[in-house]
């Protein structure tokens, strides 16, 4: 049988080390401890002294392998065959999973061995112990050993020999004694177990073939807002017509109603000024009107009261509490890291505590935190660990929290009981889920429902073609000579909500089709390519979270190499093969032997994005002096002024002879010869207009452009998203 058969087939697949998931009973009876840590497969549970360590599923079923194969080496395609049994899934998924586990664990010991090209092994120093010497556990082993699925009824009964002199009265109390002994162990199985809520359940609110997103509900349940095409949509439920509300060109989001359901709330962000605004339209019908100025993700805490996000200086952004009016203004919350902005909350029926999504200094989603409304502390991080939560929700009686979450790389809907309660997936399978809505009886919620269907392509001579099969490519980039492409595969593509997410970097050769991996089993989040084509600059995270960056050949002839003494991300190749990458808010180069180490610019940066081709120039979103928004900037490698671009959104880059430029992510514009940027009006691009207006220039309507050796190749991404929004029980 060949591996990927038998990777489909894994269900019958049996080895003597992998008995994960066909041993309940030895589940219930294993108990290890290595380090400071006690793991409890038939618990699910990993603690470390009296802290739950928490771990997604997939993580936690690869730990379960690991640890009860100790010291010996477990396959990648084993593992991946037992893990996901009855579907194919890139190596990547493994090793996101064997991250995930190394940054819960900390880095203090190696607990888990990688063996290059072949797989993982666990080598802590291991205790094994029986359930016999827990009190608990010996109660829900008895109950098995006593449960009807082993014996019958008869059986339990005359478990006792005839012969025996014990009177039939002690015989008929052991027989009540394990049957009760069987409901404490089926109540401790059904308070500790994940229960999903069944697809078949599920009632589909909306039925378009492009994007519904973002749901929320009136007070009283019967009327849903929602995001369609950028605008604000209504909808009576269970079987009304859509009706659309704004019609304005501002991207808008995280529509909202007040509390007597007459109003919905929506934010509007202008990228030209990177402003964020909540406007209200009527439901009825009638004109949007502004309410609040420089504030995004608003909910009323009362008729009068609000909670939202605001801007403090430059991109940081809290969350504050506020009449209507901006009046009374106090801060519930900030970012340690000026550069980290707090984007969603949710106050609790109780009006104590609060929940919030937030981004970190690298503009990436962060676990959701929960805080008090009394703005006292930073509080703490909820949810799955590693997970980009992006929307939160309470119970109406403020027991549970919900979260959309992609710890796997993939979102679904998470909960976990107020206060500290462990998290469990309540949604699984092939689509994804957005945004949390909760129904005002408490019995179920609105989710988006996401379906992708999105591909890598790339744009040449030949005409177009698609270049990633199988997974989400994303991320391309050619090498200097045009003649291979290389790209990441992610589980979860990058969208508006989530884009950090580390995956398998690849290079395909474009005359053959071939691809294959750069470096096996290494999860990155970025990288960028030398100018000569022989090596590859990486990034990605340790086990702390830590930004590192990675030097591999293409050639495959030396392992990767740490950069030594070198914490960062966002790498790219300059001139002389220095590699400039962004820390906190300012931008290094460094040798790739980790010397020279020096700030490249002195002014600071929020994002990096790319080098000139020939090394004059480097591209930033960077603020602007005084209070003027941020912008995308040119900065001059050789010293000297930055110059402005265009606003929050115009991008730039360039083929890589230097003869085009794409600007706003559309728009391919010549360059006279030996010039770098396009012409340029006073104080940069304002509009799209004023691009399409530039001698020679020429619009392509795809998605993700990335120039190639010309402008006339270039790879982008194809493909539908298609968001719908379903009413889903709550198990």
């Amino acid at each position: 049988m060949s591996d990927e058969n038998g990777r489909r087939a894994g269900s019958t697949i049996r080895d003597p080390l992998f008995v994960a998931r066909d041993t309940v009973d030895r589940g219930m009876q294993e108990l290890y401890e290595f380090g400071p840590f006690r793991l409890e497969p038939a618990e699910r549970k990993l603690t470390r002294g009296n802290e739950v360590v928490v771990l997604t599923p997939k993580a936690f079923d690869t730990l379960v392998l690991l640890v009860r194969n100790n010291g010996h080496l477990l396959d990648k395609d084993k593992l991946l065959r037992m893990l996901w049994p009855d579907s194919f899934v890139e190596e990547g998924n493994l090793s996101n999973n064997i991250f995930l586990l190394r940054k819960a664990l900390g880095d203090d010991t190696e607990y888990i061995q990688t063996v290059p090209k072949r797989g993982y092994r666990f080598v802590g120093a291991l205790r094994q112990f029986s359930s016999t010497n827990d009190p608990l556990a010996q109660q829900r082993q008895f109950a098995i050993e006593m449960s009807p699925d082993r014996y019958s009824s008869e059986q339990v009964v005359t478990a006792v020999p005839p012969t025996s002199s014990r009177p039939s009265h002690i015989v008929a109390v052991m027989a009540a004694m394990a049957l009760a002994i069987l409901a404490i162990g089926a109540a401790l199985w059904w308070r500790s177990s994940v229960r999903l809520s069944p697809r078949s359940q599920w009632v589909q609110l909306t039925n378009f073939p492009d994007s519904a997103s973002q749901p929320a509900l009136s007070p009283d349940g019967r009327v849903l807002a929602f995001i369609r095409g950028g605008q604000v949509y209504v909808k009576m439920l269970p079987e009304g017509e859509p009706v659309q509300l704004t019609r304005e060109n501002l991207p808008k989001s995280d529509p909202t109603f007040s509390p007597d359901g007459s109003r919905v709330a929506y934010t509007t962000l202008n990228l030209q000024r990177f402003a964020w605004d909540t406007w209200v339209a009527p439901i009825l019908g009638g004109e949007p009107q502004p309410l609040l100025r420089n504030a995004s993700g608003l909910v009323w805490t009362s008729p009068r009261q609000v909670l939202f996000s605001e801007i403090k200086t430059g991109i940081h952004m809290g969350i504050v509490a506020a009449e209507e009016n901006h009046l009374g203004a106090r801060d519930v919350y900030l970012p340690t890291d000026e550069l980290g902005m707090a984007h969603r909350s949710y106050l609790s029926p109780d009006g104590k505590w609060v929940l919030l999504s937030e981004m970190d200094k690298d503009h990436y989603f962060l676990s959701c935190r929960l805080v008090a409304m009394d703005g006292r502390s930073q509080g703490r991080q909820v949810g799955p660990l590693g997970g980009a939560c992006t929307f939160a929700a309470w119970s109406q009686d403020g027991k549970w929290m919900y979260f959309t979450a992609n710890p796997g790389g993939v979102s679904h809907i998470w909960r976990q009981r107020f206060p500290d309660g462990q998290p469990e997936q309540i949604t699984s399978g092939p689509t994804e889920e957005e945004g949390i809505a909760m129904a005002p009886d408490g019995r179920s919620f609105v989710t988006a429902v996401v379906l992708r269907n999105t591909s890598l392509w790339i744009h040449d001579a030949k005409g177009e073609r698609q270049i990633s099969l199988e997974g989400n490519g994303t991320n391309p980039k050619f090498t200097p000579d045009g003649k291979k492409l290389c790209y990441l595969i992610v589980r979860e593509f990058p969208n508006q909500f989530a884009w950090k997410n580390p995956g398998e970097l690849r290079i395909v050769d474009l005359e053959s089709g071939r691809s294959e991996p750069v470096v096996r089993s290494f999860p990155v989040l970025d990288y960028d390519i030398s100018a000569d084509g022989r090596q590859v600059v990486m990034w990605t995270t340790d086990v702390e979270g830590k930004s590192q960056l990675w030097l591999a050949p293409f050639d495959g002839t030396s392992p990767p190499a740490q950069i030594p003494n070198v914490e960062g991300g966002q790498p790219r190749f300059g001139p002389g093969g220095d590699i400039f990458f962004r820390r906190a808010k300012f931008v290094y180069r460094v040798r790739p032997d980790g010397t020279g180490l020096r700030k490249a610019l002195v002014n600071p940066v929020f994002l990096q994005f790319g080098v000139s081709p020939h090394g004059r120039w480097i591209v930033e979103w960077a603020p602007r002096s005084g209070n003027e928004p941020p912008a995308i900037q040119a900065f001059p490698l050789d010293g000297g002024s930055s110059i402005q671009i265009g606003g929050s959104s115009t991008f730039l880059s360039w083929s890589l002879d230097e003869r085009s430029a794409l600007l706003a992510e559309h728009f391919v514009v010549p360059l006279a010869a030996g010039e770098s940027l396009p012409r340029l009006p006073a104080g940069g691009f304002h509009s799209d207009e004023e691009i399409a207006r530039l001698p020679g220039a020429r619009r392509i309507d795809e998605r993700g452009i990335v120039l190639g050796p010309s402008a006339d190749v270039y790879a982008f991404y194809r493909g539908t998203i298609q968001r719908n929004l379903y009413r889903v029980p709550i198990p």
